[in-house]
C-alpha cells in the first residue's frame, strides 16, 4: 500500500468518525465525542480479523449487516468491560465469542437480548436497532462517496476502517447509555 493510499484511508477515517459522532450526537445518543477505552480499542485489533472473516462474504448480499454487526459489537464489549471485565479481558478473539451462542447472522439479537437486556421487539430494542441502522447507512453511503473499485484491496482497507470506526461508535454509544461521560478535572498543583 502506497503513502498517498494510507493517507486517503487516514481521511476517510477522521470523516467518518467525525460524521457518525456528529450524528449519534444530534440524536443524543452522544454528547460531542467518542468516549474510548483503549483496552476495547485492542480487543478490536485482536478480533478484527474473524469479524472480517464473518462480515467479508456479507457484503454483496447484506451490506448494512456486514458494516452495522461491528457496531453491536462494540456495544457488547463496552457492557463486558463494564460488569466483568477481568472475566473478559483474557479472552483472544471477542468477536467469535460472541457469534458463539447464535451465529453472525444472529448476533444482534443476542448482544441486544442478552448483554443489553432488552426484549426483541421491546420499544427499547428497536430504537438501538434503528440508531444503529442508521448509523451503517451513513457508513454505507460514505463508503459509496470514495468510489473504489468493488474488491480491489483499498475496497477492503476502506471497509476495514470503516467497521473499525463502527465498533468505536458502539462503545462510545454504550457507555453514554451506562452513564460513563468525560468530565474535565482541574488540578492545583501548588
Amino acid at each position: 500500500m502506497t503513502e498517498q493510499q494510507h493517507e486517503v484511508l487516514n481521511k476517510y477515517e477522521e470523516a467518518l468518525r467525525k460524521t457518525l459522532t456528529d450524528r449519534l450526537s444530534e440524536n443524543k445518543w452522544l454528547e460531542g465525542r467518542l468516549l474510548e477505552v483503549e483496552e476495547l480499542n485492542e480487543k478490536w485489533r485482536t478480533s478484527a480479523p474473524s469479524y472480517m472473516a464473518d462480515a467479508v462474504p456479507e457484503i454483496a448480499k447484506y451490506p448494512l449487516v456486514a458494516i452495522a454487526w461491528a457496531m453491536y459489537e462494540g456495544m457488547a464489549a463496552a457492557v463486558l468491560w463494564d460488569k466483568e471485565w477481568k472475566r473478559y479481558e483474557a479472552v483472544e478473539d471477542l468477536h467469535k465469542m460472541l457469534c458463539e451462542p447464535r451465529g453472525f447472522d444472529c448476533m444482534d439479537e443476542y448482544i441486544t437480548e442478552i448483554l443489553l437486556c432488552h426484549p426483541l421487539g421491546s420499544d427499547e430494542a428497536n430504537k438501538v436497532e434503528d440508531m444503529v441502522r442508521s448509523t451503517a447507512e451513513i457508513a454505507q453511503s460514505m463508503i459509496r462517496k470514495e468510489q473504489i473499485e468493488a474488491q480491489s484491496v483499498m475496497a477492503f482497507h476502506i471497509f476495514a476502517r470503516t467497521c473499525k470506526v463502527m465498533f468505536e461508535a458502539g462503545v462510545a454509544v454504550q457507555l453514554k447509555r451506562m452513564g460513563y461521560n468525560y468530565v474535565k478535572v482541574n488540578v492545583n498543583i501548588s
